[in-house]
């Protein structure tokens, strides 16, 4: 507190002064500018918005989607992916970013299934957090992979900054082509021609191979709060905790053909395309816990998401998604 008072002093009495010259010698000078650049608080009151650089690496079981955790909880199988990524931040609010989805083969060794490319933008207004993203999944087309459905990922949030209840909308869009493989098994019923007449029923199983466009349109509303707390177990760490209620409501559909020979005739043409969707309505509710801690340039940041779909379905209904993620920002 004295060397603010002692800093107010000098200012004071160089601005009441008659003499137009400068009073203060070249060692008060360097005292001051010293002053300056060593303490904390003027420091930080003087510190200008910068352009940021975010390695990172993540563990967790979405397979789909880096930010739209209401399309990860349509997947059926749960593994680990690891996501290494790099993102920059400019000081406008604009942001770009690499993530490599890596997970086990069939012979579980670890192989980069998916990448994604994001361009983003971020906003922190003293009323309200708004943003929204494009992230495009590229990955080999060719390959059977039911674990990267989708090419094209559209996001976009915006939620109240303050209050007891901070409210909010979340809309996602997202789109892809896969092919996949699996064993089936059906009946076919054929009429006998000979008397009696009579149906037969034969049994056709085996590889059935599909070429699938799908797409999912989500709109889900939150709330929530934001807990920020400062100084938690040092001077320059930072911890925010953000849990949130989650309606999720959308709308999804799924076309396949089969590309097995066997559909190419007439008795089984009609089962070759087809497909499948759901109207708009209420899928299921959900309930997201984010924690953020940062200390100087390191930050780590756990997110547990639980989601209990809502239509009648045969599968089952909770999911579970998780992730883990850590790194430096420079």
């Amino acid at each position: 507190m004295l060397k603010y008072l002692l800093l107010f002093s000098f200012l004071f009495i160089g601005f009441s002064v008659k003499a137009q010259t400068d009073s203060l010698t070249k060692e008060e000078k360097r005292l001051l500018d010293s002053m300056f650049k060593n303490d904390e608080f003027i420091n930080l009151m003087m510190k200008k918005d910068k352009n940021y650089l975010d390695v990172s690496i993540g563990i967790g079981n979405g397979e789909f989607s880096t930010n739209n955790n209401a399309a990860n909880a349509t997947a059926i199988n749960r593994q680990l992916v690891y996501t290494p990524a790099i993102t920059y931040r400019l000081k406008n609010g604009f942001n770009f970013g690499i993530t490599a989805f890596v997970t086990g083969d069939s012979a579980n060794k670890p192989e980069i299934y998916q990448t994604g490319l994001t361009a983003g933008y971020a906003y922190y207004g003293k009323k309200i957090y708004a943003g929204g993203s494009y992230t495009r999944y590229v990955s080999n087309r060719n390959k059977y992979n039911s674990k990267s459905i989708y090419q094209n990922d559209l996001y976009a949030y915006i939620k109240l900054a303050k209050g007891i209840l901070q409210p909010g909308i979340n809309l996602g869009y997202v789109t892809g082509k896969y092919k996949e493989v699996r064993y089936v098994t059906f009946q076919r019923a054929i009429r006998n021609p000979n008397p009696p007449p009579d149906t037969i029923y034969i049994t056709v199983s085996g590889k059935d191979s599909t070429d699938n466009k799908t797409n999912y349109f989500s709109a889900s509303a939150t709330v929530g709060h934001d807990f920020i707390f400062y100084n938690v177990f040092s001077k320059k760490d930072e911890l925010d905790f953000i849990p949130t209620l989650i309606l999720n409501m959308g709308s999804d559909k799924l076309t396949q053909t089969h590309t097995n020979k066997i559909f190419d005739r007439p008795a089984f043409s009609r089962r070759k395309k087809s497909s499948y969707s759901n109207k708009f309505q209420a899928q299921s509710v959900a309930a997201s816990l984010d924690l953020t801690y940062m200390v100087k340039k390191f930050f780590i940041q756990p997110v547990v998401y639980f989601d209990y779909y809502l239509p009648e379905t045969t599968e089952n209904r909770f999911s579970a998604i998780f992730s883990v993620s850590a790194g430096f920002s420079f």
